[in-house]
């Protein structure tokens, strides 16, 4: 696996949320990841919420999870759904699709760090638009999601946002 230094250093151009996704763009650059990142984590040791309205879209997300390494995975197909999940649960880290039909996954997001248990404020959140759109970059920086990915999701960049922590 490529080290965190080389994923900064060799960062291609292609902008998340922006079609084609290669490793290379997992959003990782100085600028965001001031300290050094936290160890690697193994697939094994994480809970997985995914949160996607559309069931063949959840499931491919939670057969690409499985064949990473990540077995433990939870599927809401709402937000008010997710939010229940989430405080249940306690993932370490929450999939969300933008287009939720109960809420944004902006919105989710807010929602989830300023849940009322500090263990729902610490999930990690990594972004999954249905489609590119301007901003969304910025925007999911500014929600606090870890990563923003476009479907399909390619399964190398997805692997590498999943086992960095942010510190």
């Amino acid at each position: 696996m490529q080290s965190h230094s080389w994923i900064v250093s060799n960062r291609s151009s292609t902008e998340i949320c922006r079609g084609s996704v290669s490793a290379n763009d997992a959003w990782h650059s100085a600028a965001w990841h001031p300290s050094p990142p936290a160890p690697a984590l193994e697939p094994g040791d994480l809970r997985v919420l995914i949160v996607n309205e559309d069931m063949r879209s959840a499931e491919s997300l939670r057969r690409t999870l499985r064949d990473l390494g990540y077995f433990t995975t939870y599927i809401a197909y709402s937000a008010r759904r997710a939010i229940e999940l989430a405080d249940e649960l306690a993932p370490a880290i929450a999939l969300l699709d933008l287009d939720l039909p109960d809420m944004t996954g902006f919105q989710l997001a807010q929602q989830l760090r300023a849940h009322g248990r500090s263990h729902v404020r610490k999930i990690r959140l990594l972004a999954v638009a249905e489609r590119s759109l301007l901003g969304d970059r910025d925007r999911a920086r500014a929600a606090g999601f870890i990563g923003c990915l476009t479907k399909p999701v390619p399964p190398l960049a997805l692997d590498l946002l999943m086992r960095t922590s942010e510190s």
